[in-house]
C-alpha cells in the first residue's frame, strides 16, 4: 500500500510516501506558519521527486489535529479536496498519537506528546506501551491520560495520580512535542513537585512526523475505520478565539 500522508498542525511542515511500512520519501520543514504558500508546492515536489503520481497513491493521511487552528485547516481541507480529485480514501490521524507513536517499542516507558497550547497550556496526553501497541494494530484503547488541552501543572498533576494509581513509579517518563520544555520547567519550579522521572526527549524530535501518520493511517484504515474525506474533521480539544469571543460576548 502507497501511502501519501502530510503534517501541518503546528509550525513545521511534513510531508511522506510510505509503502509497505517502508519510507520512500519525505521532506520536513520547521520554519513557521507559512502552510497556506507551502504545503501543496511541497506535496507535488515530492510526488515528482520519488517518480509517482497521485494517482498511484492507494491512501491518503493527513493529522487532524491538536495544534494551529489555521494550520490544522490548510492540511485537512487540501488532503480532501486531492481525495474527492482523485477518488483516494482519506484517513485522519491525531497529532498526539504522531508524536507518541514512533517510541511504542520502548519496555516500561510512558510517552507523553506535549504541544504548546501557549499561555501556560498544553495539548498532551500520555500512553503506556500497551496503548501505543494498540494503536498500531489498529485496536481501541484508553490511554493513561486522556488528550485534552490543560493547565500545564494541571496536566502533570493528573499524570502523577495516574503514575501512581497504577504503581508506574519506576518507569520513565518520556516528553515529546514542542510543549515538553513547557511541562518540564513547570515541573522543575513546581512548589511541590510530583515525583515523575520526565525524560525529555532532544528538540529534533518534537515536529511531528508525516511517516508516522502514515503508519498510524494505514492500522487506522486496515482495522476497518472510515476513509470517507466527507466525514473527516478536525480535533481542535479547544473553542476557537472567535467561538470564545462570541461566548463572552452580551447577548441581545
Amino acid at each position: 500500500m502507497l501511502i501519501l500522508a502530510s503534517d501541518t498542525t503546528g509550525k513545521s511542515l511534513a510531508v511522506a510516501l510510505v509503502k509497505d511500512s517502508r519510507l520512500v520519501g519525505e521532506s520536513r520543514f520547521n520554519l513557521g506558519y507559512n502552510h497556506a504558500v507551502t504545503h501543496m508546492p511541497q506535496v507535488m515536489a515530492l510526488l515528482d521527486s520519488c517518480e509517482t503520481s497521485l494517482e498511484a497513491v492507494d491512501l491518503l493521511a493527513v493529522t487532524q489535529g491538536p495544534g494551529s487552528f489555521t494550520g490544522t485547516r490548510i492540511g485537512l481541507s487540501s488532503f480532501k479536496a486531492l481525495a474527492f480529485a482523485a477518488h483516494k480514501p482519506l484517513m485522519g490521524v491525531s497529532t498526539l498519537e504522531t508524536l507518541a507513536f514512533p517510541w511504542r517499542q520502548m519496555a516500561r516507558t510512558l510517552v507523553c506528546p506535549v504541544l504548546d497550547a501557549r499561555n501556560g497550556r498544553v495539548y498532551a496526553a500520555c500512553y503506556r506501551q500497551s496503548d501505543l501497541m494498540a494503536v498500531a494494530a489498529g485496536l481501541s484503547h484508553t490511554p493513561l491520560v486522556q488528550p485534552g488541552n490543560y493547565q500545564v501543572s494541571e496536566f502533570l498533576a493528573q499524570l502523577a495520580r495516574q503514575v501512581d494509581q497504577f504503581s508506574l513509579s519506576q518507569i520513565s517518563i518520556l516528553l515529546t512535542g514542542d510543549g515538553a520544555a513547557v511541562a518540564q520547567e513547570a515541573q522543575m519550579h513546581a512548589v511541590s513537585a510530583a515525583p515523575l522521572d520526565l525524560v525529555r526527549l532532544d528538540p529534533i524530535h518534537d515536529a511531528p512526523s508525516a511517516a508516522a501518520a502514515a503508519l498510524l493511517a494505514e492500522a487506522y484504515f486496515r482495522s476497518g475505520a472510515d476513509g470517507n474525506p466527507f466525514h473527516l474533521n478536525a480535533t481542535y480539544l479547544t473553542p476557537s478565539s472567535a467561538e470564545r469571543l462570541k461566548k463572552a460576548s452580551p447577548q441581545p
